[in-house]
């Protein structure tokens, strides 16, 4: 479960070009997830450098893996209400007979340069067993790519 939880975490905690885009500057960005699961061991925090082009400088291409990496796994992506400086959405994504499904909500707020967020986690696999979790979500833009 471990590996495809860490698929999950940044598939679901992340839709691309066609959902309701937020603009942040382009360049190269950090960005930290640090993942709690109730009843499972700690997990380090997970940071990672994305350089993003001005035609893709959303909130969201920061938080979510390409459109078709996406659909690979199945996953619908519902935004929320849109408010300035906010992005919330929930992402699902289905059980298979190998992995459990995911079921994130996430609250980020955002600046041109900068977000911090959270995010909640329902995992639940195909025999009923279900783990609720949190991610801290942050980033900020580090120079240019």
């Amino acid at each position: 479960m471990k590996s495809f939880f860490a698929v999950s975490v940044v598939a679901v905690l992340a839709a691309g070009a066609a959902h309701g885009q937020t603009a942040v500057t382009a360049g190269l960005w950090e960005v930290t997830d640090k993942t709690t699961m109730e009843g499972v061991q700690p997990m380090p925090s997970a940071a990672k450098r994305i350089c993003i082009k001005g035609g893709e400088a959303t909130i969201e291409r920061l938080l979510y893996p390409t459109p078709d990496d996406f659909a690979k796994h199945g996953c619908t992506f519902e935004p929320g209400p849109r408010q300035a400086g906010v992005f919330k959405a929930r992402t699902v994504c289905p059980a298979t007979d190998t992995e459990p499904g995911v079921t994130a909500d996430a609250e980020i707020n955002f600046k041109a340069d900068s977000y911090e967020g959270i995010g909640t986690l329902l995992v639940k696999d195909k025999a009923g067993t279900t783990l609720k979790g949190t991610s801290v979500l942050s980033g900020k833009r580090v120079g240019d790519c």
